[in-house]
């Protein structure tokens, strides 16, 4: 069998969702239905692997859905989940109906795995499809002893039938019959595992673990089993031992398969299949023998449990006593103080249904098992003479047929086997005996134990056909996946291409113009951003400081802020307003940008006079550091985003009083949105005292450097969700004494840096 990889989960319980999810992670391809309706159409469109079917408490339902399933997908392996022991009467038939094994809810991941290893080594043991040629063989004899190695009875099993089809037809139904009868000798015998262990630990999913453990005490794992194979013309016997410590073979086993659900099935399925199953011993040694034609031996038979036979096709001899006598034939002679009381009560407890007819065709004896197994009562019977007798009573004196048949209603015919023999108990009188038993069921189990068989080649064709068609998916995507990785190392190196053009258009990181040092910083989120800064030499000992942020990421951002930039350079130097300046972007803007928009912050600094001019198209609003009172101010105007609006209603603001060592902080709002694990934004609070903080001690980079630290951390991650731009403008120096002001017309040149 193949590896089970497909699991689909039919369960309303959360919890199955739960080990769905927990399979998916393990590398299953796991899926969950909450209703036999939804799990039907997964079923027919995705032919799961393996269905785990939990019992919903109503076996008719239970039942036709598991039978809907075997329909729709003959190759799915079918496991039942019980929630209680209520349901364990549901499952049993389910497993007759063709379900695979049973667990207890809650299922765990753990334990769905070991019943899949069970699964596959129980397919694996049956060894389907092997036929040896075997007409050169008339006789054989021979011998195999071997460790405790469940994983290697298949191929033992294929020695010990390799000649078998000389007697037996139905070769991998004896492989199955004969490889539980190895598994009870290993786990049984020399494993010394009861049956009560066996079947607490496969409910609890810890089997394997409890196999382990035996088979790591020395004293155990030595142990071997002996299979001793003779085999003639008519005869198929084999002969198996182990070194265990046996059991009371003797002790008749619970019919009721609640009672050892997982464990005692073997003994079972041997008795259903071979003619003879006789222990020996302690229980140690057990020999199973077949029959070509089961009729010619001692009430054979070719299929149904072993049964209670009797051989007395002649009276043995003797006379009555005083006190009476009878032989019933074969040795079985009763003589002494044994009367007909004692024959009576010695028939009514006999363990299968026992008809007496006297040589003048008259019934004389229908036992109590008689009429449990029919529903046919000995008063009807008893005295009456055979051609009164139902029909079904004169079947089972038809000795032409070992089985006879009882209809019950339209639905139920019952199936009986039956063995019939002659006593003369007395001289000049004759009985015909038959004993017969109820093997409906046991031919139940044999068809389907062939049903099984069946569906075991189908699903293992289907598994290979899948497989090829795997190999073939699989091959097509390692080559549509070469194709993709090639085409993604392609993009992403033109990506880097452009985040080195980009970044070759922004001034350097530092940089001294008309007395105003400034730092900058910029950091895309992907390979190439929408931020832009920029700066310009106005003349006459002004400078003008741009910060602008694009909506978006990435390329389109990245083009859209080019395009500003071109726009900024050919109109900052010709406007002496940053009003104006604005005005005159959002006109040149807004045709292009249709559903973009552009947050701008465009500072004049005038060396001379000590003072700035700026304004704000809808951006953060930049930080003014107080060098002589260490407070912080908001630097902020009127107006909308550019492309926004036809009129953007920019105000312009003016501050004259800028002293030596004061600060302006540029920034965008990827530090006022950056979130904490808690969901919490860093905000323009924790920014204020960062860089009330490092300008007490810092300067240019290094200010830069320490509020982006402090954001990280806020974060607690490496990568922020957005580009990151700053600028800090830094007012060092002042006009001399003695220095001139420019002269009036002279606006000097445009410098980029």
């Amino acid at each position: 069998m193949g590896e089970i990889r497909n699991i689909l989960i039919i369960d309303p319980d959360k919890r199955s969702g739960d080990l769905s999810r927990k399979l998916r992670r393990k590398g299953f391809q796991a899926a969950w239905a909450k209703n036999v309706e939804d799990a039907l159409s997964l079923v027919m469109d995705g032919k799961p692997d393996l269905v785990l079917f939990g019992l919903d408490g109503i076996p008719e339902r239970s039942l036709a859905a598991i039978g809907e399933i075997g329909e729709l997908s003959p190759g799915t392996v079918v496991v039942a989940a019980a929630a209680s022991a209520a349901e364990a009467g549901t499952a049993v038939e389910c497993m007759r109906r063709g379900t695979m094994d049973l667990l207890f809810k809650p299922v765990t991941p753990g334990a769905l795995l070991e019943c899949i290893r069970r699964i596959e080594r129980r397919l694996n043991n049956l060894c389907i499809g092997m036929t040896p040629n075997t007409g050169c063989v008339a006789r054989e004899h021979k011998t195999l002893v071997f460790p405790n190695e469940i994983e290697n009875l298949p191929y033992l099993i294929n020695q010990a039938v390799l000649n078998a089809p000389v007697v037996c037809r139905d070769v991998e139904t004896l492989k199955m019959a004969l490889s539980e009868i190895l598994i009870n000798a290993i786990e049984h015998g020399n494993l010394e595992i009861t049956m009560e262990e066996k079947a607490s630990a496969v409910k609890k999913g810890a089997f394997e673990k409890l196999v382990h453990r035996r088979l790591a005490d020395p004293r155990l794992s030595s142990r071997r089993v002996t299979l001793e194979v003779f085999m003639d013309e008519d005869r198929l016997e084999y002969v198996v031992t182990d070194e265990g410590r046996g059991f009371d073979y003797r002790k008749e086993v619970d019919p009721d398969p609640n009672a050892h659900i997982g464990s005692g099935l073997g003994i079972q399925i041997a008795r259903a299949f071979f003619h003879e199953v006789r222990y020996e011993g302690e229980g140690n040694r057990v020999h199973l023998v077949y029959y070509r034609d089961p009729r010619l031996h001692r009430g054979g038979r070719e299929t149904g449990p072993a049964s209670l036979t009797m051989n007395a096709h002649r009276p043995v001899g003797g006379k009555s006593g005083a006190a009476g006598a009878g032989d019933l034939g074969d040795g079985v002679f009763l003589t002494g103080t044994m009367n007909i009381d004692v024959i009576v009560q010695l028939a009514e407890s006999f363990p299968m249904g026992l008809l007496l007819v006297t040589d003048s065709e008259r019934i004389a004896m229908w036992n109590q098992k008689a009429e449990q197994i029919t529903s046919i009562t000995s008063s009807s019977l008893v005295g009456a003479h055979v051609s009164e007798a139902p029909a079904f009573v004169r079947h089972l004196l038809d000795q032409s047929s070992s089985h006879a048949d009882l209809v019950l209603d339209e639905f139920d015919t019952r199936i009986y086997e039956k063995t019939m023999h002659t006593v003369e108990p007395r001289e000049g009188r004759r009985f015909s005996v038959v004993i017969f038993s109820d093997v409906t069921s046991s031919l139940r189990q044999r068809e389907e134990l062939e049903r099984l068989l069946i569906e075991s080649a189908e699903t293992r064709d289907l598994m290979e056909e899948q497989a090829a068609r795997l190999a073939i998916t699989l091959a097509e995507m390692d080559e549509k996946n070469e194709i993709i990785r090639q085409q993604n190392q392609r993009m992403i190196e033109e990506l880097e291409m452009a985040a080195r053009l980009q970044k070759s258009l922004l001034p350097d990181t530092f940089e001294n113009l008309n007395g105003v040092s400034f730092s900058c910083k910029y950091i895309p989120s992907i390979h190439i951003g929408g931020d832009l800064y920029d700066v310009v030499d106005l003349g006459g000992g002004q400078s003008g400081f741009i910060i602008a942020d694009v909506s978006g990421h990435g390329v389109a951002a990245a083009l859209v802020s080019a395009m500003f930039k071109m726009s900024f350079h050919a109109l900052a130097s010709t406007v002496a307003s940053p009003t104006i300046l604005m005005h005159m972007l959002n006109k040149e803007l807004r045709p292009v940008l249709e559903e973009d928009y552009i947050t701008a912050f465009f500072v004049i600094t005038d060396r001379y006079n000590k003072g700035i001019t700026y304004t704000n198209a809808g951006h953060p609003t930049p930080l003014l550091f107080r060098r002589a009172t260490g407070m912080i101010e908001e630097l902020d105007t009127d107006g909308f985003f550019l492309g926004s609006f036809d009129d953007g209603g920019y105000e312009e603001k003016t501050v004259s009083d800028i002293e030596k060592g004061d600060a302006l902080l540029m920034y965008t709002d990827c530090i006022l949105e950056a979130e904490n694990p808690e969901g919490e934004q860093y905000g323009k609070e924790r920014l204020k005292a960062c860089f009330a903080r490092c300008m007490e001690s810092l300067r240019g980079n290094e200010v830069i450097e320490a509020i982006e630290a402090d954001v990280r951390a806020f974060a607690a991650k490496d990568n922020l969700d957005d580009d990151l731009t700053v600028l800090l403008l830094e007012f060092w120096e002042e006009v001399g004494p003695g220095e001139e002001m420019p002269a009036d017309g002279d606006t000097g040149g445009f410098v980029e840096f």
